[in-house]
């Protein structure tokens, strides 16, 4: 994809844009836009400035493109934001939008430039409206490349349904808002993500499925820096939809605080066929998680956005490949990291956990050449405490309390494969290893 399909540039000086920090320069950025979509495409620039704004709208063959000094800031005034009428997965919280395209082709945002979503000027509550940075709705071919974004007071970058995604070379800092994810990937095809750099409080990359018939596949991950006070690569739980073939490679994960590779279907959808391969992870509360559930919100799915798992028993998570994976989870709260956001109280104790149901369970999750260093301090009547079974609770790493083991507990699952696995204490647990209830292993032996 050229980032410049007609090579015009619009300065949002030429159409009234100030850039000073204070005078709201919406309309006359959305001006540059449209002109310069008028013309058959390009790119609009923003020079070194401040640009405070509200929604702006981008159009196809148009590329919003930050100079060196250059930031998009977003206004604090609520007021200032379009709302994304189709966003019916929880749109009090990700409605309005600060950069938004819809239906285009051939868009985007590229420089060296920053996008600062003020986000301490918005309530800090789970359920307050607060803009999203950028949503891109069903577009195709979309690149963002080299922009710094910050301090959004939602998510950062949302695509959905979108097709021939490019993110490169991204700076992500967002750590304000309790749902400050980085990248989410919804319902998306040809996704490629490579040598971002991403620090959130939620979720640093998520893949998702939250409409009905909009599948998520073909996802490339590579090169990445995450680090997150909740997980780091999340595939689900929001599976409306499926979500297949999903490689994620070469990639370092820091300081997190829940995660750092969780995999969980909730609502019926499938996960399958997903490489996760040559991972080093240090300080990560809980290194890999995988739950096939269900997901209910109280008793009646009270919540109107709330996504409906009456299908959660059809659900399927199979065929997952853990691969040269090596990791060390801390002995202690993650330092600078709010526990009251989280709950952090079994991190001590954590262990790779793969589960399932009476009624659903995960098949051929494999685990080859992976090396996790923990903490230890079981005790043991943790050892032989009851595991709740927790078919439908909100799946987390944590879900169960502290585990019957200290490497590997697995629960209702079939054709588990642990090849080349080996866990290292540092101080002495009274748990086993490793504890499978109601588990087909595969003990897969070297070939002559």
């Amino acid at each position: 994809m050229d980032d410049t399909p007609q090579q015009q540039n619009v300065n949002v000086r030429s159409c009234g844009a100030v850039g000073d920090g204070r005078t709201l320069d919406t309309v006359a950025i959305q001006r540059a836009v449209d002109h310069c979509a008028g013309q058959g495409g390009g790119r609009v620039v923003l020079p070194s400035g401040t640009w405070l704004t509200g929604t702006v709208h981008l159009k196809s063959h148009v590329i919003l493109h930050l100079e060196a000094g250059a930031v998009l800031r977003g206004s604090p005034d609520l007021a200032d934001y379009a709302i994304d009428a189709e966003q019916d997965y929880a749109p009090g919280i990700i409605g309005p939008v600060l950069i938004f395209a819809k239906g285009c082709e051939r868009t985007g945002i590229t420089g060296t430039g920053v996008i600062d979503g003020d986000g301490n000027s918005f309530p800090k509550k789970m359920d307050s409206p607060r803009p999203v940075l950028v949503r891109f709705r069903d577009c195709i071919q979309v690149r963002v490349r080299d922009v710094t974004l910050r301090d959004g007071a939602s998510w950062t970058i949302h695509a959905i349904g979108c097709r021939q995604v490019h993110y490169q070379d991204l700076t992500i800092h967002s750590v304000l808002q309790p749902t400050n994810d980085g990248l989410d990937i919804d319902g998306c095809e040809e996704v490629f993500v490579r040598g971002c750099s991403i620090t959130t409080s939620d979720d640093a990359i998520a893949l998702k499925a939250t409409r009905t018939g909009h599948s998520c596949r073909d996802v490339l991950i590579s090169d990445c820096r995450l680090s997150s006070y909740c997980q780091a690569i999340r595939v689900g739980p929001e599976t409306l939809a499926d979500i297949h073939r999903v490689t994620a490679t070469n990639c370092i994960i820091v300081d997190t605080g829940m995660g750092g590779i969780c995999v969980q279907a909730a609502h019926g959808g499938s996960i399958h066929d997903l490489i996760f391969n040559g991972f080093v992870m240090d300080r990560v509360s809980n290194p890999i998680s995988v739950r096939l559930g269900g997901w209910r919100d109280g008793d009646e799915n009270v919540k109107p956005w709330f996504l409906d798992d009456h299908r959660w028993q059809e659900g399927r998570v199979n065929d997952v490949l853990f691969a040269n994976i090596r990791a060390r989870v801390p002995s202690r709260y993650l330092e600078g990291t709010p526990k009251e956001s989280h709950t952090f109280k079994n991190n001590e104790k954590t262990c790779i956990t793969v589960t399932g149901t009476t009624a659903t369970r995960p098949q051929r999750i494999t685990f080859n050449q992976v090396e996790v260093t923990l903490p230890g301090g079981g005790t043991s009547a943790d050892a032989n405490r009851e595991i709740p079974e927790l078919d439908r609770q909100y799946p987390t790493p944590f879900m169960f309390g502290v585990p019957k083991a200290y490497g590997l507990f697995a629960r209702h699952v079939d054709d588990l494969v642990l090849k080349e696995v080996r866990f290292r204490l540092e101080s002495p647990d009274e748990r086993p290893a490793v504890v499978c209830e109601d588990v087909r292993i595969n003990r897969k032996k070297e070939s002559p």
